[in-house]
């Protein structure tokens, strides 16, 4: 069954059973707070560019880390001058004092480095990072910070409390029954997304700490259940090492808090960044100029912010001189006082009031129904959550100042549920005029294997010889730059040529509502659908915007394809919907009201007898096929939770495809921790018998190179190649946090193989193998599961006593 991932108000306008768009279709701005995004003036704030993370030059305690990076709360002017500033969350480095007053941006000068988003860390190919991660989410007393929205606790999250779990029993890391919103320490974990890392540094979602605060409440446990680190000997108080080994090609990924149940909400108050790596076999260095004789001569835009540069933002001299930006772009509503805006109730889901409550963002009609722990309806979270001002680099709407010259901009969708449909166009005044292209050189995991012209409607792959072909069409004509949350795009746009104060605006296409693939209603032209603008300015040219190569021009130095997979491994998407309350709508008010309240094995059918429809969405989940035992005919999707007996368990070497079955009517932006993978095709499916209905289709241009996101579209089978490499635990996850906050998580382990379990790696299986096994048996350490040598979802001594036998199978050495 397809169910769309939309308000029950909107279903029951349009007809129960259609599957509709959430959303009206005149342009309008979505709903959020209390400040009339309308009313904010566009294109007056300069953009910020992220500086460099400074490296620590001080330790709060052994073993030393090349950084020190908190997360703490401060002040941003996010909104134009004259606004008031907002409260956020992010990270900076951790010897670095903030005063009572602060609000970012600062100048460099200040020697202050929190900002959101976090200061850029810059990492080189093959040469490991070490972070001392630290939970600094404390007051000037020491004292803990609450969250700055409300928490669910009836989603399987965190749980610090460690008590009252829906099973009965009391430990983190669980679904509770308490309906209340949480207003106690603040869980984190931070996850390099994209990283190719140690399981112990990869951020695993229930491997979070709370910050060293003097008043932690009795009996509150201060680290999930799966707690670790690369380098135990760490003691810092609310902190965790980790170490990455960069040991992937150059590429653009970032870091973000990563905490069970609780992601959407920590990453919304601010803290995220980007995390380049650069050099190695893949960097800039190979890049071609396909025009000229000479190997490896191609030069891209350059240069970005360093380390011991000048300051981006307060020095203009430095600032005219910088041509490759980090981009991310988010959305965000604020209330009058410039403070966030995020949902406190599902009924702002449902465009719907409280009950005797004063009206929320104008909306009449009333949600009367009950939750957790009477109904199976969670209180607070919604299923998604779409805002009406677009945030840059954290400014909304900003400028900027270009030379008339090449730039590359390396773009993060960092939105938590909203998909970006970028384009630029020139602006005649207040009339679009031409469209300007961007070059996408780059994806989630490094260079494509070519340069692709990317402008509404077309996605043209280059040659690399200086010509430009016919133009190629997208799928669909509404297609421009697609990025789902997460996807980053690495692009070249040329303003070379263009008059002095031309104005160039990036505008957005996409849907103000789940995406689900085009056709689909544009974003709000007034508000969401303008991202930020661009003005050239002759007086910044430099005299080495002249030896960049032009994009035609380039040959990149893109990696080779995967081998052959070992095995196909097919998984689902799901909604869920509610078991036992069933509701009706009133077709005037659109107030959604309670039928009944009783699970059973007729309430589908009771429900549908009695005029109404089940709640929901009640969650999303990743899932399973159950087949038939003795054809292994597919029978059914299973969805599974979180808790749910771990399904994915590739081997370590092990190459996979992996295809993805969407249920829904909504595209899911998947992402698999430690791989980068291939994008091979997607097929439409029959979503009740499971047969293909027509032929692959191939990636978009834009997806042939390495990725670790990927929007897999709704009624769509969608392949993807990845090798595992690297035992341990990881997960994967729809990148709508949303989603991935309530279910649409899983965790998988890449084991041991089991043919050649050698687990020190020296080439032989010995009785040192062994000894390495037993001593995880008493581990509590995510890396453990990597051992469940027998697939039994257990590490025990049927593991050591399994592999002490293959073992004593090897031969004997030969006698000399």
């Amino acid at each position: 069954m397809i169910i769309k991932t939309a308000s029950l108000k909107t279903m029951f306008a349009l007809g129960i059973g259609l599957l509709v768009l959430q959303g009206n279709s005149s342009a309008a701005p979505v709903p959020g707070g209390t400040l009339d995004p309308t009313t904010i003036p566009k294109y007056v704030t300069p953009l910020v560019i992220p500086p460099v993370m400074p490296k620590s030059t001080t330790q709060p305690g052994a073993p030393a880390a090349d950084y020190n990076i908190a997360v703490r709360q401060f002040k941003q002017q996010i909104l134009p001058t004259g606004y008031g500033a907002s409260t956020v969350w992010s990270y900076g480095r951790a010897q670095d004092v903030l005063p009572a007053n602060f609000t970012a941006p600062a100048p460099l000068a200040n020697n202050i480095s929190f900002n959101y988003p976090a200061f850029t860390v810059e990492n080189t190919s093959g040469a490991p990072t070490s972070v001392r991660w630290i939970n600094d989410l404390v007051d000037a007393n020491g004292n803990y910070l609450p969250h700055l929205f409300a928490i669910d606790q009836t989603l399987h999250w965190a749980n610090p409390p460690a008590k009252g779990c829906s099973d009965g029993t009391n430990h983190t890391d669980c679904r509770t029954m308490n309906p209340a919103p949480y207003t106690g320490p603040v869980p984190m974990v931070t996850h390099v997304h994209g990283s190719h890392v140690n399981a112990e540094s990869d951020g695993y979602p229930e491997a979070w700490w709370l910050p060293a605060a003097q008043n932690i409440p009795a009996g509150y446990a201060k680290r999930g259940r799966l707690y670790d680190q690369y380098n135990r000997t760490n003691a810092v108080p609310g902190s965790a090492f980790f170490t990455y080994e960069n040991n992937q090609p150059a590429t653009t990924i970032w870091y973000h808090d990563h905490s069970l149940g609780i992601t959407r909400s920590n990453v919304y108050a601010g803290p995220a960044g980007f995390w380049l790596i650069r050099g190695g076999a893949n960097g800039d260095e190979f890049v071609d100029d396909g025009t000229t004789a000479a190997a490896n001569d191609g030069r891209l835009p350059g240069p970005a912010p360093t380390a011991n540069g000048g300051d981006p933002n307060f020095d203009p001299t430095f600032r005219a001189t910088i041509r490759e930006i980090p981009i991310v772009v988010q959305d965000r509503s604020f209330n009058l006082d410039g403070s966030l805006f995020y949902p406190a109730n599902r009924a702002f889901f449902e465009r719907l009031s409280l009950p005797g409550q004063p009206p929320q963002s104008g909306f009449t009609g009333i949600l009367n129904i009950p939750y957790i722990p009477v109904s199976d309806i969670s209180p607070i979270w919604n299923p998604e959550a779409f805002f009406n001002t677009m945030v840059v680099n954290g400014s909304t709407w900003p400028v900027f100042e270009v030379a008339p010259a090449r730039y590359r901009f390396r773009l993060l969708d960092g939105s938590n549920s909203r998909t970006l449909n970028l384009a630029l166009f020139q602006m005649n005044g207040l009339v679009q005029g031409p469209e300007v292209p961007f070059y996408q050189i780059g994806a989630d995991q490094g260079f494509l294997p070519q340069v692709v012209k990317v402008q509404t409607g077309f996605a043209t792959p280059l040659p690399g010889n200086g010509t430009t072909p016919v133009p190629v069409a997208a799928p669909n004509p509404q297609y421009a730059l697609l990025m789902g949350p997460a996807e980053r795009a690495d692009v070249i746009v040329d303003f070379t040529g263009m008059a002095d104060g031309t104005i160039i605006r990036m505008t957005n296409t996409a849907p103000d509502n789940p995406f689900g693939g085009f056709p689909d209603i544009p974003a709000d032209p007034a508000t969401s659908g303008q991202v930020m603008q661009f003005v050239v300015r002759a007086a910044l040219t430099q005299p080495s915007d002249a030896l960049t190569t032009p994009p035609q021009n380039l040959v990149l130095p893109a990696e080779g394809p995967l081998g052959a997979p070992v095995k196909v491994r097919q998984v689902t998407l799901n909604e869920e919907e509610s078991t036992q309350l069933c509701v009706k709508v009133d077709a005037i008010t659109g107030s959604v009201t309670t039928i009944f309240n009783t699970p059973g094995p007729t309430f589908a059918a009771t429900c549908a007898a009695a005029g109404g429809m089940p709640m929901a969405p009640k969650a999303a989940k990743l899932g399973v096929f159950m087949t038939d035992p003795v054809t292994g005919v597919k029978t059914m999707s299973m969805p599974m939770m979180w808790a749910d007996a771990i399904t994915e368990t590739p081997a370590v070497g092990d190459t996979e495809t992996w295809e993805i079955y969407n249920f829904t009517v909504d595209g899911h932006p998947i992402h698999l921790h430690l791989v980068r993978f291939e994008v091979i095709d997607r097929q439409p499916f029959n979503v009740l018998t499971f047969a293909t209905t027509g032929p692959a289709i191939p990636p978009k241009p834009t997806e042939l190179g390495y990725k670790d996101t990927v929007i897999a579209l709704p009624g769509m089978i969608t392949r993807l190649k990845a090798k595992f490499d690297r035992a341990g635990l990881y997960v994967w996850h729809c990148h709508i946090l949303e989603h991935e906050d309530n279910e649409m998580m899983r965790p998988y382990v890449v084991r041991f193989n089991l043919n050649m379990p050698d687990l020190n790696g020296d080439g032989k299986l010995t009785i040192a193998d062994v000894l390495i096994l037993l001593r995880q048996l008493g581990s509590k350490t995510p890396s453990k599961f990597a051992y469940d040598l027998n697939g039994d979802g257990k590490v025990d001594i049927l593991d050591a006593v399994l592999l002490l036998k293959k073992v004593l199978a090897q031969p004997a050495p030969p006698i000399i």
